[in-house]
């Protein structure tokens, strides 16, 4: 049975597209109709209201863009940053401009479903009248005859099934089941066994997307940090029907959380606590999918794998990030972005667009990636520009006595002195430099601005004073604090492996540019990126601004390959000097011993050796005692009630639950302070679960950019309080 590849509409012949496309609109409008009027069809309604929000937009601007032809990864990954960004322009003009006609909430369902719909008919026309010349093709769905797919498949169920244990039965074994499988599918491909180089794709996005669910899931409220006050945002968006622009949060000024959030939660009809846990996970698991195309096409296939194994597997991708909405959103733009950039025969016009909607679409979405980001750009233009300028400004008899003007290690391959193509340009700079500044300067009265220039300010004053120094610069005091164990410090040395296999990587990289074939811009991308780590270890203030974790994760997305770069460099040469290498067991090849070496950086990073040993466990998955911060349905309730009981006291919480009453009110609460006679009276004091059954609780303390804590007894704060609510889980003391 031959099957029309869907992914590839766009490249269907203008008939057929048309038929599809419009019953399956039909479909999905009257699947929503009977939902108002009171027949649900379990799961119907989410289900193609997510394929239809998160696609078809997207496709339908392909097509009138009259790109065609770019491959199955390639036309999905594009249609969804395209339909996202259609999703956050509709809601922002819809928000400004219902109001001025007299429609009061414009992120109501009924405007925004017709609007949506009507936005979608318009794409429609265009892309048909725009591509009307377009014969067609008929791409088969080609989906690979390996037994490989099936047991790929059955990641995600895993994850799904393992986390629903664990929550209720507090049964760990599936999830456990689940790292051990990952690990497995790791060695298969470094031993070129059982999942051969066509099922790599796919096995890249449902690993990541197990990954995402094995902690997203977990309990029935979000967790995390951030997270939280995203989920305020949101719902301040959805209560009132409209998206105050004045509310002073850098957060408020993110469309993928202000504008997002709320057209999925309305359209599928689910509540913004399950598109954080459930929808944006599976986004999120395209950036891994996108970062393997990228690098394949630049080298190989098992280099791609590696290269999205080692960043999927640094554990912030999927603990961090869950409690991240607005970057994970920001990450797939930057994904984007980065195809789009090596791409050397798409039209240029087509290119360029692509591009500049996609730095929109970024901006709009996380403000701390895109100023990384845009801070990058510039130096990586200099260092593609300036050995070509000299070439063509220097005398002669001075470039052929300098050597380093002979041959630019930045120098497309295979140019033979002609003129490269470059995709990263001086427009495309000013313009990304220009749609940033005007959004932050204007949106939530300029927070988001303010809080860059503030943290600039900050290191340009201690820079010269207090580089290196571990109590300023984060990343610093992470290389030189004591491990816990012996186990943790062998992680460590794992986690500074890794830094050295990427220097060792770019090195070999730009020495041997006839065989590593990484795209000009994506190499001096890279180069800054590596000095931005640098900068984590030595400079006041910069990577405490982010968190240490997370700028690794977001230099990670271009490094990653140059780690197995190196390792391949470093195992070539050790293998010329000793002849008998091949014959070690698990070092028959480079793959092989990189294999072994990533598996060991996952089971690490994953907490699975620390829980198997019991050896300070730090899974947030597989470590269901400690404290986290994870919050169970009692807490949340209590949280609740607290907020609505009608008087608007100060309450007073740890710095664990701190979190989860930021997803309230982020204005009433206050940190425990270290001494008990600092609480101000006639105030409440919240507790969780943890508060209440361990006696203890947790007081956070920060020195400069490092946050210390420590736990101490509860008791010394309710002597003299009273206890208002009490529901076996939480409590709350007067």
């Amino acid at each position: 049975m031959h099957l029309l590849n869907p992914f590839r509409m766009n490249d269907w012949d203008n008939k057929t597209f048309f038929r599809v496309f419009q019953t399956i609109q039909l479909v999905f409008v009257g699947v929503v109709c009977l939902s108002l009027i009171g027949y649900h069809i379990p799961i119907a309604r989410e289900v193609l209201a997510f394929l239809y929000l998160t696609f078809l937009p997207g496709i339908l601007v392909l097509k009138a863009l009259r790109l065609h032809d770019l491959g199955t990864i390639e036309t999905l990954l594009y249609s969804v940053g395209l339909s996202l960004a259609v999703l956050m322009l509709t809601g922002l003009a819809a928000n400004i401009a219902y109001p001025l006609l007299g429609y009061a909430q414009p992120f109501s369902f009924a405007i925004l479903f017709i609007t949506i719909v009507a936005v979608v008919q318009v794409l429609l026309y265009l892309a048909l009248t725009r591509d009307r010349e377009y014969t067609g093709t008929r791409p088969e769905l080609g989906i690979p005859s390996s037994p490989a797919v099936p047991f790929l498949m059955l990641f995600p169920c895993i994850a799904i099934i393992g986390t629903y244990m664990r929550d209720n039965y507090h049964m760990v074994t599936l999830l456990f089941l689940l790292l051990i499988l990952i690990a497995a599918v790791g060695f298969a491909v470094g031993f070129d066994r059982l999942i051969p180089a066509s099922c790599y794709p796919f096995a890249v996005y449902t690993l990541a997307l197990s990954l995402l669910y094995h902690t997203s899931l977990i309990s029935e409220y979000i967790w995390g940090y951030d997270i939280h006050h995203e989920l305020h945002l949101a719902t301040s968006v959805l209560i009132p029907g409209f998206w105050d622009m004045t509310m002073p949060y850098n957060t408020n000024g993110m469309l993928s959380v202000v504008a997002l959030v709320p057209i999925y939660s309305l359209v599928t009809d689910l509540d913004p606590v399950w598109v954080f846990k459930i929808l944006y996970p599976i986004l999120f698991a395209l950036v891994p999918l996108g970062l393997y195309r990228a690098v394949e096409k630049q080298t190989d296939a098992r280099i791609g794998f590696f290269s999205v194994f080692f960043f999927f597997s640094f554990f912030t991708f999927y603990t961090e990030m869950i409690s991240l909405a607005r970057q994970q959103i920001a990450e797939l733009f930057l994904m984007l972005t980065i195809l789009a950039m090596i791409d050397k025969t798409m039209n240029r016009n087509k290119q360029a667009l692509l591009m500049v909607t996609f730095a929109f679409a970024m901006i709009v979405s996380h403000y701390g990636l895109s100023y990384i980001y845009f801070f990058s750009l510039v130096p990586a233009w200099l260092l593609l520009v300036i050995p070509e300028r000299l070439k063509s400004w220097l005398p002669n008899w001075i470039t052929k006595s300098m050597a380093l003007l002979k041959s630019d290690p930045l120098a497309p391959p295979a140019t033979d002195g002609g003129v490269p193509i470059r995709t990263l340009v001086l427009p495309y700079i000013l313009i990304f430099a220009a749609l940033a500044f005007f959004w932050y300067s204007t949106v939530a009265e300029g927070t988001a601005l303010a809080t860059v220039t503030g943290i600039g300010d900050k290191i340009w004053t201690t820079l010269f004073m207090d580089s290196f120094n571990p109590t300023t610069a984060q990343g610093m005091q992470i290389l030189t604090s004591q491990s816990t164990t012996p186990l943790h410090g062998l992680a460590k040395l794992v986690h500074i492996a890794t830094q050295g296999l990427i220097a060792v990587g770019l090195l070999a990289t730009l020495l041997k540019r006839e065989r590593w074939r990484i795209e000009p811009e994506y190499l001096a991308i890279s180069l800054v990126f590596l000095l931005i780590n640098v900068a984590g270890i030595a400079v006041p203030f910069f990577a405490s601004s982010l968190n240490t974790s997370r700028l690794y994760h977001i230099t990670l997305i271009f490094l990653a390959p140059f780690a197995i770069i190196g390792g391949i460099a470093i195992y070539e040469a050790i293998a010329e000097k000793i002849r008998t290498i091949s014959a070690v067991p698990f070092m028959g090849s480079a793959y092989q011993a990189l294999s072994v070496f990533f598996v060991v950086f996952f089971l690490f990073n994953s907490g699975f050796i620390y829980q198997v040993v019991d050896d300070n466990p730090t899974s947030m998955a597989l470590e269901t005692t400690g404290d986290k911060p994870v919050f169970n349905s009692k807490e949340v309730q209590g949280a609740r009630w607290v907020f609505t009981e009608g008087v608007e006291r100060p309450i007073y919480v740890d710095g664990t639950r701190w979190w989860l009453l930021q997803g309230f009110d982020p204005h009433r609460q206050r940190y425990i302070p270290a001494n008990a006679s600092l609480v101000e009276p006639g105030t409440y004091l919240y507790f969780g679960t943890y508060n209440l059954v361990r006696d203890s609780i947790r007081i956070e303390e920060r020195e400069h950019a490092v946050t210390t804590a420590a736990y101490t007894d509860a008791g010394w704060f309710t002597q003299n309080r009273h206890r208002v609510y009490d529901n076996a889980g939480s409590a709350i003391y007067w």
